[in-house]
């Protein structure tokens, strides 16, 4: 199990953040999401043998909440 932690400027409110969890948990590999509103920080944990960090940041860049670098 890995843990990723991102930074998404996009996150403003509790539509984001179930938004995130939602579609991002549903991703295979993906055990736990968790989005912090104030600090618009997401902390990921998942299987990097069933889904890769780049797969989930192309993920959250296409729900509308690109990772900044």
């Amino acid at each position: 199990m890995a843990e990723l932690h991102l930074k998404a400027l996009d996150i403003s409110c509790e539509h984001c953040q179930r938004a995130i969890e939602g579609d991002i948990g549903k991703l295979p590999g993906v055990s736990l999401v968790r989005v912090d509103i104030p600090q618009q920080a997401v902390l990921i944990h998942y299987d990097p043998q069933a889904i890769t960090r780049d797969q989930i940041v192309t993920e959250m860049d296409e729900i509308g909440y690109p990772v900044a670098q």
